[in-house]
């Protein structure tokens, strides 16, 4: 700094400019102009400033973090419980009449693949995406209304099951070129179907008084790509069905059932079902399910269940197994898809089964909700 610009920088910093404003002046850092003053302040050429502002408080005690933060945390607990709430308080539109029979009603739920892509083996149309999917589920909830409409004038339909029976996400690592074959990886679909569910127990609340959400684990749900040999709480779909109860947990009119095993029973009004995926099930050909179940119609004789409900074969199939026994194979959402077509040499139907329960009846008015229709 010569002596003219020195004798400026003096008399500009006498008369009140900051270290800032000089830097500006001088076109330099800010520090620089801080060592410039520091300097000036050495050889007696000015002299520091006196000032009355405090210090700014760099350390705080716990109580001062608490109260200064706590209005931050109460913003952000009012923004989440309004969020849940929707899924807290809701409203029951249906009434009850005291001389209708009570029964309950059964979905199966599976093979959703959310974030699969499918083409029609022949065509090469594109029969499932996200946009697909979004429209299936609003028919399925169509479909669910429908069929409560044409029971409620007969019934009081006091419990609604879903029975989710796996392969609800199709998963990012489990075969070769998988990733050429889905919209998303395995965290958003876990968060989409995450969504859906909870959405479809949120509008069934509206039509019945209770709602019991079992949560089964699928193949397509594994966590390696080793088919066998993971625990069924190392699963995917185990994750998804903890933030579903999660979600639920402050809902007395929702139960949230989480099997740790790839297999659960379920007593509904004195009669026993047996829910598992289905993917032990040797073989993928109609033979070899028939086959399997032959062998289960052998254990089932001990174990008295009335129905065993599977997905996994993406096509719907009622089989009696033993004259007490019914084997439920549930559909798929993925109209012609190409698996059910290279595997069972048939096109698949996106439809999905819903019957009724009552005190005398394990099974009736069995129905398959096509997804398609709009």
């Amino acid at each position: 700094m010569n002596i003219n610009n020195e004798k400026l920088y003096i008399e500009l910093y006498n008369s009140g400019k900051s270290d800032l404003e000089l830097a500006n002046l001088w076109g330099f850092g800010e520090r620089q102009a801080q060592r410039s003053s520091a300097y000036l302040r050495s050889k007696g050429k000015i002299k520091p400033r006196q000032t009355t502002q405090k210090r700014e408080k760099t350390r705080f005690s716990h109580s001062e973090i608490v109260e200064s933060v706590e209005p931050y945390i109460k913003q952000v607990k009012d923004v989440y419980f309004k969020y849940n709430d929707i899924y807290k308080d809701i409203k029951l539109k249906t009434t009850w009449t005291k001389h209708k029979q009570i029964e309950d009603q059964v979905l199966l739920l599976s093979d959703m693949h959310t974030g699969m892509i499918n083409k029609a083996p022949i065509t090469g149309e594109v029969t499932y995406n996200d946009e697909i999917q979004v429209q299936e589920l609003q028919s399925l909830l169509k479909g669910i209304n429908r069929f409560y409409q044409l029971y409620k004038p007969s019934y009081n339909i006091e419990t609604f099951y879903i029975f989710g029976l796996g392969d609800l996400i199709t998963n990012d690592r489990i075969f070769e070129g998988q990733k050429l074959e889905i919209t998303c990886g395995v965290g958003a679909q876990i968060q989409k179907t995450f969504e859906y569910v909870s959405g479809i127990i949120r509008k069934l609340l509206e039509l019945y008084p209770r709602i019991v959400y079992v949560n089964e684990e699928g193949n397509h749900g594994r966590t390696t790509p080793k088919p066998n040999g993971e625990e069924a709480n190392s699963n995917f779909e185990y994750l998804l069905g903890m933030l579903i109860q999660e979600r639920f947990a402050d809902n007395k009119r929702v139960e949230v059932i989480l099997p740790d095993d790839y297999s659960y029973t379920l007593t509904i009004r004195g009669h026993r079902y047996l829910l598992s995926h289905g993917n032990a099930i040797k073989g993928c050909t109609l033979n070899s399910i028939e086959k399997a179940a032959k062998e289960i119609s052998l254990l089932v004789e001990q174990e008295n269940y009335d129905v065993i409900t599977i997905g996994h074969f993406h096509s719907c199939y009622e089989f009696p197994i033993s004259p007490k026994t019914t084997l439920l194979v549930n559909g798929c959402f993925i109209n012609k898809d190409s698996y059910a077509y290279y595997k069972l040499r048939k096109f698949s139907t996106a439809k999905q089964y819903l019957f009724n329960v009552s005190k005398r009846s394990a099974l009736h008015n069995l129905q398959k909700l096509d997804l398609t229709w709009r």
